[in-house]
Parts: C-alpha cells; structure tokens; sequence
C-alpha cells in the first residue's frame, strides 16, 4: 500500500498569479524550502539540489485546468509524482497538493515530508499574498 498526503491552502490572490508561480521551477527554492535548495537547468532540464543531494525534475503543468504535476526523477527510469491543482475560489485560489510515499521512503521519512508541506503551504501563501519591497 502506497501512502499518500493532500493538503490544501486559501491563497487571497488570483489562480493565474498562483499557477505561474508555482509551474515555474525556478520558484521552487522561495516556497518549497523544505524540499528545494537550489534549482538549475541544464540543456533543457531541471535539477533541484535537496539535502540528500540532487535529483531531476520535470513539470507538468496545463494552465487551462490548473494542474501542476511535479515528477522528481532520484535516479534513472524512476519518477515520483507530487501532484497539484489551482483552483479559482471567487477572486482568490485554492491550491491542492498530493504527495506519495515513494517506494523505499520510511513511514518517519514521509511523515517529516507531511508535516514539511504544511510549513511550505504557509510559506507559498506568504509569497504570493505579501508584496515585499526588495
């Protein structure tokens, strides 16, 4: 059986402002602090330095439906899906996300990454609700 987590956060701004945000990998690093140290590209595909090292990356991302799937590749011929969604609430977002228990991630390991979510979800909605200066 394959665990899996869904978390959901009111974002008081716009669900296009919210998708092209986090669509865009470069962005990762602001909001998935948990997760993303670094981001880079290389001939066309991305790569995220996390703190077991690097992994590829590729997103899905369809911005007439709101989906942003996340495909994290931690080695060749394996690819692991957070998947996401913007939805339009009035003038605001809903943005949801799915997480999964990777084959050979640990119960303790994927329960860190759950209650990771929750601290990133906050730090998303900070991003796009609070205009900062700098």
């Amino acid at each position: 059986m394959i665990n899996s987590d869904t978390q959901t956060i009111s974002i008081e701004t716009t669900p296009q402002k919210v998708f092209d945000f986090v669509a865009d990998p470069q962005n990762l690093p602001r909001w998935a602090i948990g997760f993303a140290k670094a981001v880079r590209e290389e001939q066309g595909r991305w790569f995220v330095k996390t703190d077991a090292g690097e992994i590829g990356l590729r997103i899905d991302a369809d911005n007439n439906t709101g989906v942003v799937d996340f495909w994290m590749i931690p080695a060749p011929e394996v690819e692991v899906l957070a998947a996401s969604r913007v939805v339009q609430r009035g003038g605001a977002s809903e943005y949801i996300f799915t997480q999964f228990q990777s084959g050979g991630m640990s119960n303790e390991d994927f329960n860190r990454s759950v209650q990771a979510l929750r601290h990133e979800l906050s730090v998303l909605k900070a991003q796009l609700e609070i205009e900062c200066p700098l």
